[in-house]
């Protein structure tokens, strides 16, 4: 039975969040970070490079020379990692309780996709910058990014909205691209004479040349000599009309050197405290982003994309608060690559060119380009990433990043001291014997009980007490930028075109039915309540129902499938939903994306694709209603049922039957697994060729246990147009 859902109102949340479907795994206790020195062990990753550039294989934990503070460490946990595999979540994981023993593992060969983020500084990037952004991130999206990464794109000023979440989704990705437009740089200075932000810098912190230049130039234009005599008896007591000497007659008028300078410093503060609240949004911002970064295993690469900023660090504290920044990105198992957006440059901006005769302003503007790269530097270099500058192609720096990153050591010790565990912050070195050919990447250290997280602590405001009420855990569960799996939910989200009511979303909702608490054999019940949100975050649909189960079987592994069908425009959906358990109170929560494609552009479009199991040798059926898959997970066992709908085929509109072949191909890890050869379609007996259906089926039997994708391509031979749809699945 369906209900409206009462007093569900969704709360847009600001941070990123992560489809529960396909997702990396969260930790599995609250507030457990990558680095951890109160429990334990404490935990480092390490990747080495030859002269060549290329990762060195082969090293074990006898040949790797660890000290912290300048102590050496005894190495209790190693391995050789590679990134995205289902391997490094198990060994951060592992390295982190110090269950495990000092061991070498090899590499799964199981890809559970990489994390990837890119933080756009669009407070200071200019309009050409934010071009080339956007042309870098979308390269990597249709190229770069594999079916399992999952990647998150983010700004400092917030511009893309809701889409500014984790997903594998390369249409939602797209869309987060397309929100990224330039915002001018917001220091307004309104003097004919431009004072450029770095000028500004170098006076207040006592640059003498760039004071005289730009007192010279204020003195310039506010002071004048006149010329001829003034009304009255002349100077000296000369008769009148006689004619004053030329020291008499030019006159001085305006301003003196004192109230010039004095005018110059406070132009130049005015300058830098605009500044230093647009760089104060871009620290906050990326702090914010590490931070929610810091609730998943795995290590996670950011790319901070920026024109560069000065850090003004004489009042300002950005010094301590990029400490603070890197160690929050240690501690989530963040490595940041900076990308400079200008690329090639030179040691002096060219905006600051100007007259300058006697040389003051060349001088004062020299380290002008390092210096608004610094903070770039100190973010890549302390995290153990690197700073990527003066590359035209910021294609060519991401890709050299992936490779970087793909492949490292990952090492543990335990702190042998309690001076060692109290100290705020420690710096780590690692060598590998006598070897000074290797080059290393490693977090320069990390940092212990900081101060600003104590401070945030001791002045942070109460939590509100969590809503008791159903519909308030409910509404908390929608609402919150991740997903609980307390109750495990999994949310599949389909499209297709009805010939009455034309598209139509079905949000089907698999809730565990051994997760649910059954009292003394009696059934179960449990709230799902669910809603469907636009690209904008506003509420489209929403549902609310309670669902009641009968006991399952201890050596079951049953579930329950719940299905909402919602009428919606074209557009980019999000789904989520969550469900409560009446008598335990615990709750599961999970989301999807979908995306409603636009029928009338009269483009080849094809519906989602829908997957079940059947038994082996039964025939495949286009029946109405048919139950198909939420999870597509499926037996070894079984045989693979696959439809979808072919839209807009170019027969039915011009005239003509339609000349339209099927591909269908199995990848797993990229590899393809089975592919067939593209075969025509018959559409004999059809007579809604707006709407053609295809579907087939193939025996699981022969392909091990693991991740796939399925792909169909459809390829219309009149119109020279294709299309094609991807599914994940899983075989057990």
């Amino acid at each position: 039975m369906k209900k409206t859902l009462l007093a569900l109102s969704f709360l847009l949340v600001a941070a990123i969040a992560v489809p529960a479907q396909q997702q990396p795994k969260p930790n599995p206790e609250p507030g457990i970070e990558v680095i951890r020195v109160d429990t334990s062990l404490v935990q480092t990753t390490v990747a080495v490079f030859d002269k060549d550039g290329k990762f060195v294989e082969g090293l074990r934990p006898e040949d790797f020379q660890l000290k912290v503070d300048g102590k050496p460490q005894s190495i209790l946990f190693f391995s050789r990692v590679t990134a995205g595999t289902d391997q490094e979540q198990t060994l951060m994981a592992a390295a982190k309780s110090g269950a495990a023993a000092s061991t070498t593992t090899p590499a799964s060969a199981e890809y559970r996709g990489r994390t990837i983020i890119f933080f756009v500084d669009d407070l200071h990037l200019s309009a050409k910058s934010v071009l080339k952004t956007r042309q870098t991130i979308s390269n990597f999206v249709d190229t770069q990014m594999g079916p399992l990464d999952y990647v998150a794109i983010a700004s400092a000023t917030g511009q893309i909205g809701f889409l500014q979440q984790f997903t594998n989704n390369k249409t939602v990705l797209r869309a987060a691209v397309a929100r990224l437009n330039h915002r001018p740089y917001g220091i307004h200075d309104t003097e004919s004479i431009d004072m450029t932000e770095y000028s500004a810098l170098r006076i207040d912190s006592g640059d003498r040349d760039a004071l005289t230049y730009y007192t010279n130039e204020l003195l310039k234009i506010t002071n004048f000599k006149s010329v001829g005599g003034s009304l009255g008896p002349p100077r000296g007591g000369g008769p009148i009309g006689s004619t004053p000497n030329a020291s008499q007659n030019s006159q001085s008028s305006g301003m003196s050197r004192e109230i010039a300078e004095h005018q110059v410093k406070q132009r130049a503060r005015m300058i830098l405290k605009q500044s230093t609240d647009v760089t104060t949004n871009t620290l906050a911002g990326l702090e914010s982003l590490l931070r929610t970064a810091a609730q998943y295993n795995g290590r996670k690469l950011v790319f901070f994309i920026s024109d560069g900023f000065y850090l003004n660090d004489r009042s300002t504290g950005f010094g301590a608060k990029l400490g603070e920044i890197t160690a929050a990105a240690v501690r989530a198992g963040v490595v940041i690559y900076s990308l400079d957006a200008r690329g090639f440059i030179s040691g002096t901006d060219v905006s600051s060119n100007r007259a300058d005769p006697e040389g003051k302003l060349s001088r004062s503007n020299i380290g002008e380009i390092s210096a608004s790269q610094d903070a770039l530097s100190a973010l890549a270099l302390d995290t153990g990433g690197r700073a990527l500058f003066n590359s035209e192609a910021l294609d060519n720096a991401v890709n050299r990043a992936l490779k970087e990153t793909s492949n490292y050591y990952l090492l543990s010790w335990r702190p042998d001291s309690e001076e060692q565990k109290s100290a705020a912050f420690k710096q780590i070195s690692i060598t590998v014997g006598n070897r000074t050919d290797l080059t290393f990447h490693l977090p320069k250290g990390y940092l212990v009980n900081p101060a600003s997280a104590a401070t945030a602590t001791a002045t942070k405001k109460p939590a509100q007490p969590a809503e008791k009420t159903v519909d308030g855990e409910l509404r908390q569960a929608l609402s919150a930028p991740l997903t609980t799996h307390v109750i495990p939910l999994t949310v599949s989200a389909t499209f297709v075109d009805t010939p009455d009511n034309g598209p139509i979303v079905n949000a089907g909702v698999l809730t565990s039915a051994t997760a649910l608490d059954y009292v003394d054999g009696k059934p179960a019940s449990f709230d799902l309540a669910g809603v469907i949100l636009n690209d904008q975050g506003k509420t489209a649909s929403s549902f609310r129902t309670r669902l009641t189960v009968s006991p399952v079987p201890g050596d079951q592994d049953s579930g329950v499938v719940y299905n909402y069908k919602a009428k919606l425009t074209p557009g980019l959906y999000q789904i989520r939903a969550a469900v409560r358990d009446e008598k335990s109170g615990k709750v599961g929560s999970a989301q999807q994306w979908i995306e409603i494609p636009d029928l009338s552009s009269h483009r080849l479009t094809l519906s989602s694709l829908l997957l079940r199991g059947s038994k082996k040798g039964e025939a495949g059926t286009l029946e109405a209603e048919p139950q198909f898959s939420v999870d597509n997970r499926f037996s070894k066992s079984l045989q693979l049922n696959f439809l979808m709908f072919i839209y807009n085929a170019n027969g039915n509109t011009a005239g003509a039957t339609p000349d339209v072949t099927a591909q269908v191909e199995v990848f797993r890890n990229g590899t393809t697994v089975v592919a067939t050869p593209a075969r025509k379609l018959s559409t004999a007996g059809m007579t809604d060729l707006t709407r053609i259906p295809y579907g087939g089926q193939f025996a699981l039997e022969s392909l091990p246990g693991g991740r796939y994708e399925l792909q169909i391509t459809i390829n219309d031979r009149l119109a020279k147009t294709s299309a094609s749809q991807r599914l994940p699945f899983q075989i057990n």
